[in-house]
Parts: structure tokens; sequence; C-alpha cells
């Protein structure tokens, strides 16, 4: 029997080149100040990812009549890229020191909106790994935009420390599936060393 699939058996960061060098360093003094340990501000926004939800496969299917109203279907045209359910993405983020991290990633979204240089973002990847944490494959995503980012609510009955969170959806043109395993990859028993447990 197999083992099941575990949901959190995957790593998923935003690039690195998500954020300029130079935009990345002005929000030194900010961490700095909230006494956040993390090396830059990126490292502080991955540290918050929760999941991130991908779309599935769905397509049309055109028919034709045939005599004695018979109906037949076939196999559709469109382009593999286009049988997506939809092309978004969504990354569901926990929202921590008083919502810190949702305004910087707030303000990042802003400058990539007003950057004119580019239209789209650098590709994102999603690695899932074994039970040994080696990858198994890549899903890489392409040609993104930021569609939307989820709104924020203030309010002063909420005294109690609740998990909070909030997503951003991301529009991709395409997608790509690497598998990463190959022969030389392969547990192999002899490999594995034997672990006694002692008991005190």
């Amino acid at each position: 029997m197999r083992l099941s699939s575990q949901g959190s058996q995957f790593v998923f960061n935003l690039p690195q080149d998500f954020i300029p060098q130079e935009i990345l360093n002005s929000y030194t003094p900010l961490l700095e100040k909230n006494w956040v340990q993390y090396e830059n501000v990126l490292d502080y926004i991955n540290s918050t990812i929760k999941s991130i939800n991908l779309p599935g496969i769905s397509f049309d299917t055109p028919q034709q009549m045939l005599i004695r109203g018979k109906v037949r279907k076939f196999k559709p045209a469109t382009n593999v890229q286009d049988i997506l359910t939809t092309h978004e993405a969504t990354v569901n983020f926990r929202s921590v020191d008083s919502d810190l991290n949702y305004w910087i990633l707030f303000d990042i979204i802003i400058k990539h909106y007003l950057n004119t240089d580019t239209n789209f973002l650098k590709p994102f990847s999603i690695s899932v790994v074994d039970i040994h944490r080696d990858a198994i494959y890549t899903i890489h995503l392409k040609e993104i935009i930021i569609k939307s980012f989820s709104d924020l609510q203030f309010d002063y009955s909420q005294q109690k420390i609740n998990n909070k969170e909030f997503t951003m959806t991301l529009h991709f043109n395409f997608y790509d599936i690497e598998f990463n395993l190959d022969k030389s990859k392969l547990l192999e028993t002899g490999d594995v060393p034997t672990i006694v447990q002692k008991l005190r």
C-alpha cells in the first residue's frame, strides 16, 4: 500500500528577483526597528507563506448530432496551455507582527504595478519533495501578473489573538511540469545506515 500524499511536502518561495535589490535594502530599517530576525524582507515574507492553490483541468468537448438524434463528442483543438480550469494561482499568507508582512507585500505589489519596464514577473517554482526531502517534480508558472490582493479588516471587537490570513492571486500564461528524479537519485537500501535505538 502506498503512503497517502502529505500536503506539506513542498517548497515554495517568492523568487529572489521578486524584489529589486535597491527596494529590498530600503526595508532593512523597518525590519531592524521591529526586531524581525531575518536577513532581508524577502526571507521574512517567505516565512509567512502557508499554501498555494493551483487549478485543475477542464475543457469543453465539441459535439456533432448524427442521424436519429445520436450525439457524438470529440476532443477539442484547444491549446494544451489553455485547458486549465483557470490560469490563476492563489498564495495564502499568515498575517504576523500587527499585519506588518501584509503592508510590506502591499507596498511591493504597488511598486510592481508602477514598474513600466516589464510586463511580467519572473517565473515562480513549486518543488514537491519526498520523505527524504529529495525533489520529485517542479511546477513552473511563467509570465505572471499579480491580479489581486485580499482586503484587511481592523476591528476593535477582536480582542483575542486568532489565526489571520490574507491571499495574493496570480495570473500566469504558461505552466510547465519538470520531473526531477532519475536513476542516480533513487534510494538504495545498501546506503541506508542501521539505526539502533538505545534505551537508557
